[in-house]
């Protein structure tokens, strides 16, 4: 059974130009997700991107870039469908054959643990399950600014004849994306609901949760993976390029 690593690396970021190849600590933020896939028995770490010199950081750090992603999957609406639909349409032409499981790795969320793939790698054995996804948990008492500029609760838990209300009341939430495990037959079924309904959640620290998408988020996660000398704690998720 084939097992592939799938690092999405777009260049074409507004927020921050460039984040995915931007430098923290001497190598470039998509390093750091090569580097933990590389800890890990992939038998293919694919990198997708539509940009020669991403793709040439990628492979010098020991990824894979066969080609280079076409337009449709590169657009700043392109879904991950889109990428594994590109994928599927040039990958077993040069040679390379489709996988039985993906585990997708968002270079934009680059702190998370080995143990959690390892041991979800055993999707390919359970087929009770569609797929799984590594979530942390996040704040629940969440508000959105509505159309006339006031806060207002999104949870309908929320009781309007109070102004504050305990963490305790609201059910766990949790914030999905850093990575995900599924099947490839999944994508062929389902399209674009390729993760299916039975997601199986792995509940990991919430430091695996800082996803990079402004400069507050990558000024935070440089301070962590640049800090000398490294807490103890951080030594688990944060992976190192050689």
């Amino acid at each position: 059974m084939r097992v592939y690593a799938l690092i999405p690396a777009r260049a074409g970021s507004k927020g921050i130009p460039n984040k995915n190849i931007r430098p923290i600590a001497g190598h470039p933020l998509l390093a750091y997700t090569i580097a933990f896939a590389k800890k890990i028995a992939f038998d293919r770490v694919i990198v997708s991107t539509d940009s020669a010199q991403y793709r040439d950081i990628a492979v010098r750090y020991g990824g894979e870039c066969p080609y280079l992603r076409g337009p449709d999957a590169s657009s700043d609406t392109a879904m991950e469908e889109d990428i594994l639909t590109d994928l599927a349409g040039n990958l077993p032409a040069l040679g390379i054959p489709m996988p039985d499981i993906w585990v997708r790795l968002e270079s934009t969320s680059p702190l998370r643990t080995v143990k959690s793939v390892n041991n979800e790698i055993a999707l390919r054995n359970n087929d009770d399950i569609d797929s799984v996804r590594i979530v942390s948990e996040t704040e629940g008492r969440l508000h959105i600014i509505n159309a006339d500029g006031f806060l207002q609760p999104m949870s309908p838990d929320w009781d309007p004849k109070r102004s504050v209300m305990r963490r305790s009341e609201f059910p766990a939430t949790y914030r999905p994306f850093n990575l995900d495990v599924f099947r490839h037959a999944g994508w062929l079924a389902r399209g674009s609901n390729y993760m299916g309904h039975r997601i199986r959640p792995i509940i990991e620290n919430k430091i695996t949760g800082i996803d990079i998408d402004d400069e507050s988020d990558f000024d935070l996660a440089a301070a962590l993976i640049s800090l000398r000398p490294r807490p103890a704690f951080l030594t688990d998720f944060i992976h190192d390029p050689s």
